[in-house]
């Protein structure tokens, strides 16, 4: 009876309905990637539970400041579920481009760390999956060297912290070669296509390091 928690931004948000009344509801996963592991693994365990927390436009920096950024004993949780995802980063690279400042990319990596020994506390397992881009008319050449900063950053501390760490820039890349609107509409939120596609890579990476088991 697998109990999982999905953090993020507007990748793993996807218009979730966040009143009480909605938990426990498909409406309260989202319409992305969360929705539809859900409703496949909901299949193969009884008594599956996923929360979705994620934020829309959330820095790395932000998210633990959202009010109900992990779900509280009012929706079932226990004292500590069994493998949490994160999915943060990618508006510490985006925010800085469109705003016109300076990218702080140390700021992002310990805010990411404190995050990742926070919820260790509360969760038996924690994966990281890699923020990823896609080329497009606003993410251009300039956003991969920092954005490949982050990736190393993130996966150095998963690894200093015994945290899985999921690869997904370089799969996203093979996958969507010659049609990346049709896996990311604007290059950075995924399209239904992208959400499937994030969910298989999800469902690949939890299976083979026996994440479930």
């Amino acid at each position: 009876m697998p109990k999982l928690v999905f953090l993020g931004d507007s990748v793993t948000d996807c218009a979730r309905k966040r009143a009480m009344r909605y938990q426990g509801t498909q409406a309260g996963l989202g319409t992305g990637w969360v929705q539809h592991l859900n409703k496949d693994l909901g299949a193969e365990y009884n008594g599956l539970v996923c929360w979705n927390r994620g934020f829309s436009g959330c820095l790395s920096a932000q998210l633990m400041q959202q009010s109900d950024w992990w779900p509280d004993q009012t929706e079932g949780v226990p004292e500590s579920v069994d493998l949490t995802t994160l999915l943060i980063g990618i508006n510490d690279i985006w925010h800085p481009f469109w705003r016109k400042t300076p990218h702080n990319l140390a700021r992002s990596l310990a805010s990411f760390r404190l995050l990742i020994e926070t919820v260790q506390l509360h969760s038996e397992r924690v994966l990281v999956c890699e923020p990823f881009a896609l080329p497009s008319d606003q993410v251009t050449a300039d956003w991969w060297p920092p954005l490949q900063a982050l990736s190393d950053g993130q996966r150095s501390i998963c690894a200093e912290l015994d945290a899985y760490w999921c690869p997904m820039q370089a799969a996203l890349m093979v996958a969507a070669e010659g049609h990346p609107s049709d896996y990311l509409a604007d290059g950075i939120h995924p399209t239904d296509l992208g959400h499937r596609w994030l969910a298989g890579r999800w469902r690949s990476y939890t299976a083979d390091h026996k994440l479930l088991a």
